[in-house]
């Protein structure tokens, strides 16, 4: 089976061992791995160079929120490990932002903006007194991340949908929360959701899916299944 080049699988792991089992096990059939977190303070370096190893691509999801400088840098170091996505967070604002793009000027390394986490719930805003819906907030960051030029941002398949006729051609939105038709139940904090046919039909360019398929029994199948799915 050739690539299933809208699919990001999600490494949502603990060590390097699993990570490498499923990336070997699913071979041709997906080429873009998602690191979080968790694995890369762990292995990530080691995980990275696997993948390259393997010929896939990288994307390194660190949300990263925090000084303009302690950013750039990080990028540019993500961007020496041959990365091609990662994440920034747009509440970050714009010397964050502009500071990420520099990091990553000159290389492959393409940057996403986090708009709102998909288990963020709305009633939390009234905790920061936001008078404005998770709707509105994710278009006003979405635009932001445009302004600066970012490559695209990570939204929930209902915001892609409101977004794709307002940004340009070529503005990638990626979309986590897909949960497809299958039998296997696992834990779930996700509040907002969609299938795989409902993702691409909202638009979106790449979905990212992890528990669906790392925690099935057979993740072939699995990935196979979600494959005919998106048709």
């Amino acid at each position: 089976m050739k690539y299933l080049e809208n699919i990001i699988v999600a490494l949502d792991y603990e060590n390097r061992d699993e990570a490498f089992r499923l990336i070997d096990t699913l071979g041709e059939r997906i080429r873009t791995y998602k690191i979080g977190p968790v694995l890369f303070t762990r292995s990530g370096p080691e995980v990275i160079q696997y993948l390259h190893s393997r010929r896939k691509q990288i994307f390194v999801d660190l949300k990263l929120h925090d000084t303009p400088q302690v950013v750039c840098e990080t990028i540019r170091q993500l961007a020496e490990m041959g990365v091609d996505f990662a994440t920034v967070h747009c509440l970050g604002g714009k010397k964050m932002l502009q500071a990420a793009s520099q990091g990553c000027r000159n290389s492959k390394l393409q940057l996403l903006g986090i708009t709102l986490l998909t288990s963020f719930d709305p009633m939390e805003a009234t905790y920061w007194d936001w008078e404005t819906t998770s709707e509105k907030s994710v278009s006003q960051l979405a635009f932001l991340a445009q302004e600066m030029r970012l490559k695209g941002i990570v939204c929930s398949v209902s915001e892609a949908k409101m977004l794709r006729p307002l940004v340009y051609p070529g503005f990638l939105l990626v979309t986590p929360g897909i949960r497809p038709q299958l039998k296997e139940v696992f834990q779930e904090d996700q509040k907002r959701i969609a299938s795989p046919k409902e993702a691409l039909a909202a638009g979106a360019d790449y979905l990212i899916i992890g528990r669906p398929i790392i925690k099935s029994q057979d993740p072939r199948v699995a990935t196979d299944t979600i494959f005919l799915e998106s048709l």
